[in-house]
């Protein structure tokens, strides 16, 4: 048997009621970026370049600007 006739006897096996849940999880799965390798990610980076305009100073600071300490939240599990 294929995949495909396994995903479409999985599909008729379902109730009604789960249909549309299983519809928009098949929608997700098509639009759903695929994982890359380290390795064309880097060569994706070399396609880049370099930063081409007049305003990389002002973003530098918005980021400096924007940073602050960070905050943990050591409070117990209320599900423990």
């Amino acid at each position: 048997m294929t995949l495909k006739e396994l995903l479409l006897e999985a599909i008729e096996a379902l109730p009604s009621t789960r249909l549309a849940e299983a519809l928009s999880l098949m929608k997700s799965l098509s639009t759903k970026p695929s994982i890359t390798s380290a390795k064309s990610f880097l060569a994706h980076l070399q396609t880049i370049g370099t930063w081409s305009g007049d305003d990389f100073q002002e973003c530098l600071e918005a980021v400096q600007n924007s940073r602050g300490e960070a905050q943990f939240d050591y409070s117990p599990n209320p599900f423990e």
